[in-house]
C-alpha cells in the first residue's frame, strides 16, 4: 500500500515545466523588494543627478566642458588618476610576493597570513586613517626613523604622498585575495615541469607561472583603482586643500555651494571611468572582480594538497614587512588610547584612562555611539530581510536573467562611494530625510544590501537543491520544508550577511557625513569631526572601541561558521 501511495505520488513533484514556471515567478516576487528599495533610493536618484549635470545651472554641456577647460578641475581630475594608478601599482607588487608566499607555507602559516590581510577588514577606516594620522605627523615615528638618513625634516602630513601611503595600505587586501584566490588555482608542478624542459626557475615562472595569475592580478588592481577613485576620507585627513582630489571637490560643490551640476559631472565621470575599468578588467581576467570587494573568502590552496615549499629568505622578508604594514593601524591605535597627553602622541610617555571616561561620559560621544548602534542594527535587519530574499529569488530565475538582475543587486559596491553620497545627498534634500537617523538607515541598507546578497547566495550554491524535493517527497509541505531544511543550511549564510551589513553601517562615514545634523551624527562622524573641526584626543578611544565593535561580530561569525563546519563533516 506504501509502495502504491509512492508510485501514485512520484509524478507529481512538480518537477516539469508549469512547476518551473512558478518558481521562476516566485523568484521575480522573492527579488520584487529589493528591486524596488534600490531603484527608490538608488537608480532614480542617479539618473536625477545625470539630469542635473545637463540641467543644472543651464541646459547643455556646460558643467562637462568645464572638467576639461577649467585648469583647477583638470589638475585635480589627474591627480586622482595618478594617485590610483600608482596606488594599484605599488600595492600590487606590495601583494603578490605576499599572495604567493601565501601558497608555498605550510596551512597554519597560510591561516596565520590570510588573517593578517584580513585585519585591515577587522578594522574601522577611520581607526586606520588616524593611525597613519599619528604616524606621520610632524615629530611622529616615521619622521624620527627618518632622521639618521638626513631626512627628519621632511613634511609627510598634508602631502599627496601621504594620501597614497594610507591608501595603499587600507586598499592592500583588496589586492592581495584576490591574487591568493587565482594562484591557489595553479598546480605549482608546472613550473617544476618547465625546469625539467631546461627552462631556467626565473623564466618558468616568468612565462607559466605570471600567465595563470594574471587574472587575480587584474581583479585586484582593477578593483584597487575604482575604490581609489571615490576615497574621500583619507585626502581629506592626511593631504590638503592644495592637493585635492575629486572626492573633496565634489563635497565641497554638494554641501557648501549646492552646484549639483557641477559635482553630478564629475560623479558621472568617475562612474564611466569606473565602469570602463571593471569592464576591461572583466573581459582580460574572466572573473567577477566585485565578489572580492566584499571580503570573500579566498579558495584553499591546491584544492585540500599540501603544496607547502620551502620560501627563499627575501620573500619571508618580504612577506614580514607587509605583514607589519597590515598591522600597523591596530599596533598604534589601541596604546594611544591609554596615552595621558592632550595631543596625539605616539608611543605615549603616561598612561590613562582619561579618554575612556570621557568617550562614555561625554554627552556627544556618547549620543554618537547610540546612533551607529541604532543606524547599524537596523540597517542589519533590513538589509537582512530583503538581502535574504533576493538571493531565493535568484536561484529561482532563468540564467539568462540571473547574471544581469545580480549585476543590479550589486551595483552598489562598485559605484564610487563619493557618488553614492552625492546622489543621496541631492535626493534626501528634496525629501527632507537629510539630518536624520531614518535617512542614514535607507542609504546604509542600500550599501549593505549587495554584501548580504552575496553571502546568502554563496552559501545557496554550496547546499545540494534536492534536500527540499527529497523533504517535499517525504510528506513535508514546502513551508516546513523551507523552515526545517533550508534554513538551517542557509543560516551561516544569513547570519555572515547580517555582520557584514551591520559593519558596512558600522564604519561608513562618507554618507554619514553628507547627511549629518546636530541630532543624527554616528560615531565615525563625530571621530571625523574631533580630527578636523577640533583636536580631541578621544578619537584614540573611539578608535579602538570601533576596531572591538567591528572586529568582534566578524570573529564570531568566522568562528560559529567554523564549528559549524566541523559539526557538517562529522
Amino acid at each position: 500500500m506504501v509502495a502504491q501511495t509512492a508510485t501514485a505520488e512520484a509524478p507529481v513533484r512538480r518537477l516539469g515545466p508549469a512547476w518551473i514556471g512558478r518558481a521562476h515567478a516566485s523568484g521575480w516576487l522573492l527579488l520584487l523588494p529589493s528591486l524596488i528599495t534600490l531603484v527608490i533610493l538608488f537608480v532614480v536618484p542617479l539618473l536625477s543627478v545625470v539630469v542635473d549635470s545637463f540641467t543644472e545651472p543651464t541646459s547643455g554641456l556646460g558643467n562637462y566642458a568645464s572638467l576639461f577647460t577649467d585648469g583647477y578641475t583638470l589638475r585635480v581630475l589627474g591627480r586622482t588618476l595618478l594617485v590610483a594608478l600608482v596606488v594599484s601599482v605599488v600595492g600590487a607588487l606590495l601583494a603578490f610576493p605576499y599572495a604567493y608566499a601565501m601558497t608555498l607555507v605550510g596551512p597554519v602559516m597560510r591561516a596565520v597570513l590570510v588573517t593578517v590581510a584580513l585585519v585591515p577588514f577587522w578594522t574601522s577606516m577611520l581607526a586606520r586613517n588616524f593611525a597613519w594620522l599619528v604616524l606621520l605627523q610632524d615629530g611622529g615615528v616615521i619622521q624620527r626613523m627618518l632622521r639618521p638618513f638626513g631626512l627628519g625634516h621632511v613634511t609627510l602630513l598634508g602631502t599627496t604622498l601621504a594620501v597614497g601611503i594610507s591608501m595603499t595600505q587600507v586598499l592592500l587586501p583588496f589586492l592581495a585575495l584576490p591574487m591568493y584566490s587565482a594562484m591557489s588555482q595553479i598546480d605549482g608542478r608546472l613550473v617544476a615541469a618547465g625546469e625539467s624542459l631546461g627552462a631556467p626557475r626565473r623564466r618558468a615562472f616568468r612565462k607559466i607561472y605570471l600567465p595563470l595569475s594574471a587574472p587575480g592580478v587584474i581583479a585586484g588592481m582593477s578593483l584597487v583603482f575604482v575604490l581609489a577613485l571615490g576615497f574621500y576620507v583619507t585626502p581629506a585627513l592626511l593631504g590638503s586643500t592644495r592637493n585635492a582630489m575629486i572626492a573633496q571637490v565634489i563635497n565641497v560643490r554638494t554641501k557648501e555651494l549646492l552646484d549639483f551640476g557641477g559635482a553630478g559631472a564629475m560623479g558621472v565621470f568617475l562612474l564611466v571611468v569606473t565602469l570602463v575599468v571593471l569592464g576591461l578588467s572583466r573581459r582580460l581576467a574572466g572573473q567577477n572582480v566585485t565578489v572580492a570587494a566584499a571580503g570573500a573568502q579566498p579558495a584553499r590552496a591546491g584544492a585540500g594538497k599540501d603544496r607547502s615549499a620551502a620560501v627563499r629568505p627575501w620573500l619571508r622578508v618580504h612577506t614580514t614587512i607587509v605583514a607589519i604594514i597590515l598591522v600597523v593601524p591596530t599596533l598604534v591605535v589601541i596604546p594611544m588610547s591609554f596615552s595621558s597627553a592632550q595631543t596625539f602622541q605616539f608611543p605615549p610617555h603616561q598612561w590613562s584612562l582619561r579618554w575612556y571616561e570621557r568617550l562614555f561620559t561625554s554627552p556627544e560621544w556618547t549620543a554618537a555611539i547610540l546612533n551607529t548602534l541604532q543606524v547599524g542594527i537596523f540597517t542589519a535587519l533590513i538589509a537582512t530581510v530583503l538581502g535574504t530574499t533576493a538571493a531565493f529569488g535568484l536561484m529561482r530565475l532563468r540564467p539568462r536573467w540571473r547574471g544581469a538582475v545580480n549585476g543590479f543587486l550589486l551595483s552598489p559596491m562598485i559605484v564610487p562611494h563619493i557618488l553614492v553620497a552625492l546622489v543621496v545627498f541631492a535626493a534626501f534634500l528634496r525629501r527632507g530625510l537629510n539630518g536624520t537617523l531614518i535617512g542614514i538607515i535607507l542609504a546604509h541598507t542600500a550599501l549593505a544590501l549587495p554584501f548580504v546578497v552575496i553571502a546568502v547566495t554563496a552559501r545557496l550554491q554550496g547546499m545540494d537543491t534536492r534536500l527540499p524535493s527529497v523533504a517535499a517527497s517525504l510528506g513535508a509541505s514546502p513551508v516546513s520544508a523551507l523552515r526545517r531544511v533550508t534554513l538551517p543550511l542557509v543560516l551561516p549564510g544569513i547570519l555572515s550577511g547580517a555582520v557584514l551589513a551591520f559593519v558596512t553601517s558600522l564604519d561608513e562615514v562618507i554618507i554619514a557625513l553628507f547627511l549629518q545634523a546636530p541630532g543624527a551624527i554616528t560615531l565615525p562622524v563625530q571621530m571625523f569631526n574631533s580630527v578636523t573641526v577640533q583636536i580631541d584626543p578621544t578619537i584614540s578611544a573611539a578608535s579602538s572601541l570601533m576596531v572591538v565593535l567591528v572586529s568582534v561580530p566578524i570573529l564570531v561569525a568566522q568562528v560559529a561558521g567554523a564549528r559549524r563546519g566541523k559539526r557538517g563533516t562529522r
